[in-house]
């Protein structure tokens, strides 16, 4: 279930015919209608000197991810997480075989040592 979207100052939920929603840089939504009575740059709810980005499908997907339920999101990048928790198992395993083949061949040279070294005795 996506989080509900409304102005965080009249409390307006989008509607037909549906005034455009922004979110500010401090993390409000606003309706068009309120943000047209504030001041320019400055949050209505906060109060601190803010920029606002217009909500539409265009958003950046990011953006629009504040918005998505929670059970949506883990469904969106569970195969992501996926994919790369392979990708670093597959290369922990390659450079774990690596490590141990080149303790194999230590331990092959250092029998050959000790051994060479009981012949020199």
């Amino acid at each position: 279930m996506a989080v509900p979207v409304f102005c965080n100052v009249c409390f307006c939920e989008p509607r037909k015919p549906t005034p455009r929603f922004s979110l500010t840089s401090c993390g409000h939504v606003i309706c068009e209608i309120c943000l047209q009575k504030g001041k320019k740059d400055e949050c209505l709810i906060c109060r601190t000197p803010c920029r606002t980005l217009f909500l539409s499908k265009q958003t950046n997907p990011d953006i629009q991810s504040l918005f998505m339920g929670i059970d949506t999101l883990c469904k969106k990048y569970s195969k992501e997480i996926t994919q790369i928790s392979e990708f670093q198992e597959k290369h922990r395993k390659h450079l774990l075989a690596y490590h141990r083949q080149k303790t194999v061949k230590l331990e092959e040279s250092l029998k050959k040592i000790t051994q060479q070294m009981h012949q020199l005795q």
